[in-house]
């Protein structure tokens, strides 16, 4: 898709003209334990499969795809021509790859491909100084799920549709903004900008969820879209560790309400907190001044007095955490980061303090 006048040949700019170019990319994939009740009797017998964690940068798509790492990838890029500051035409391009899903039965391995269904991209947006693209993309994962639908014959044996809505603002300062703008609640996606640095994740699955809204046949495809909230990524010796506790399974699940303090879910000082699913509020005196998502780690013997004094952290959307033993964890990594938390909470207080000083020096 390209703008008024736009030239095919990629890479091409017009005399005068700069190409800027950039690329949004979301990956999906299952974490481990993201399914429950008798849903998760397949993974636990082995017929199905989780997925480890995909890498934090410059992913392959196709070996991820070919190795059955990632159930289905959406990838868009787009591209401005600036002139005088101004954008003076763009385009895009891009499409979902869906991969295959092996079943394992005893000795014998059957794979099933995904089924795509066809790309959905929107007219670009142009507005002074920025255009907005986006793309969905998504089908019918490989493997086949009993469902039921509202219409005769009332089963369905095709998975429900996973899909994800990627958006991609481009400016004319030639900076660019990758968003996830939509998904199914179901699995997990990860978004990649264009340096290829993953940089937010969907914070909230429901495997229950993601069937019963395919009873509805809820989907782009059918005219409902859904948001997906989402979370920033964490430090990178964070998400190391959280995605070592992930694979390991060795922790006990609890739940935390929407509203609720994590004070009211109280562990041992033996034992930390693994937030699996959801969206935790970090409030200072009551104000919200952050939010953190799935593989935020919280070690109660690492707070400091400021943070038990002031801090409270609160379940914005329904959560889902892992308790295990701190013995079973890297002394070292928890240090990190517990130091990276601290650094955080300096950084806030001192930020506040610098605009209570502009505010005191304005009065």
């Amino acid at each position: 898709m390209t703008g008024p006048g736009a030239r095919q040949r990629a890479g091409a700019a017009g005399p005068g003209s700069t190409r800027v170019e950039a690329t949004a990319t979301c990956l999906s994939w299952i974490p481990p334990q993201a399914v429950e009740g008798a849903f998760k009797v397949p993974f636990g017998l082995g017929i199905a499969h989780y997925d480890q964690a995909p890498p934090d940068s410059a992913p392959d798509i196709a070996d991820l795809l070919a190795a059955d790492a990632i159930r289905f990838a959406n990838q868009l890029r787009a591209w401005i021509e600036i002139r005088d500051g101004e954008i003076t035409d763009y385009g895009m391009s891009g499409h979902g790859r869906l991969g295959s899903t092996t079943v394992r039965l005893g000795s014998r391995a059957l794979t099933f491909a995904g089924v795509a269904l066809p790309d959905l991209d929107a007219p670009p947006e142009v507005h002074p100084g920025r255009v907005r693209f986006a793309l969905t993309a998504g089908g019918h994962t490989g493997a086949m799920i009993p469902r039921h639908i509202r219409h005769p014959p009332f089963v369905r044996l095709t998975a429900p549709i996973a899909w994800s809505t990627v958006a991609l603002t481009m400016c004319a300062d030639g900076s660019s903004r990758a968003e996830l703008a939509g998904a199914s609640c179901f699995p997990r996606h990860y978004l990649y900008d264009t340096e290829g640095n993953l940089t937010y994740k969907s914070a909230l699955i429901s495997y229950r969820h993601w069937l019963r809204r395919a009873e509805h046949e809820d989907s782009p495809w059918s005219g409902a879209a859904h948001p997906v909230p989402v979370a920033h990524v964490r430090d990178a010796a964070e998400r190391s560790l959280a995605d070592t506790i992930l694979v390991s399974g060795g922790y006990r699940q609890h739940r935390l309400p929407t509203g609720a303090r994590l004070s009211e879910a109280p562990i041992a000082e033996t034992e930390v907190h693994v937030l699996l699913d959801g969206l935790l509020a970090i409030e200072f005196d009551g104000k919200p001044i952050a939010e953190v998502g799935p593989g935020a780690i919280f070690d109660p013997a690492k707070r400091t007095q400021v943070s038990k004094e002031h801090v409270t952290v609160r379940a914005k959307t329904p959560c889902r955490l892992a308790v295990l033993a701190r013995d079973q964890l890297d002394s070292d990594a928890l240090l990190g980061v517990a130091a990276e938390q601290v650094s955080q909470l300096e950084a806030y207080l001192a930020k506040a303090a610098d605009a209570g000083a502009g505010t005191t020096g304005a009065a």
